[in-house]
């Protein structure tokens, strides 16, 4: 029985291990949305930042989290320098100055803009709440 048990707990463990959140680009947000309709998450960060690293692999790695946010959302991950040119609602972002125009536009509040911040979309890509600073796993599953 002992062994059954700690079998048990090791093939659960091992299927939670390999989870991960299932990222997606702002280009597959349109067609995806219309193929199942849900909010959209997106997590604005930097390479250098410390805080969006920890949050990255500490709470975005939570089996319980990254369950969560799989089946309620569309996770977007959206590097607030990143030279890319993004299509979003029918417009053009890109980098101005060092930091990406679309990242201000989803993430500023008060005229600044702080890192990690993780916005919540409607299925309709308005905004409906937005969080600056890093979410723990605690945090973010009262969010789900």
């Amino acid at each position: 029985m002992k062994k059954l048990i700690v079998l048990l707990f090791w093939t659960i463990s091992l299927n939670t291990l390999g989870q991960e959140i299932n990222w997606v680009t702002f280009d597959e947000l349109p067609s995806l949305s219309q193929k199942e309709p849900k909010p959209v998450m997106v997590f604005i960060h930097t390479d250098w930042c410390k805080y969006c690293l920890m949050q990255e692999k500490v709470t975005f790695r939570d089996s319980s989290v990254v369950s969560q946010l799989n089946e309620n959302y569309y996770c977007i991950k959206l590097n607030a320098e990143s030279n890319e040119k993004i299509y979003f609602l029918n417009r053009m972002y890109t980098k101005k100055g060092n930091t990406h125009s679309l990242s201000w536009v989803l993430g500023a509040q008060n005229n600044e803009l702080t890192f990690p911040t993780t916005v919540a979309l409607s299925p309709q890509f308005q905004i409906t709440n937005r969080w600056v600073g890093y979410l723990s796993k605690e945090q973010l599953r009262v969010v789900n």
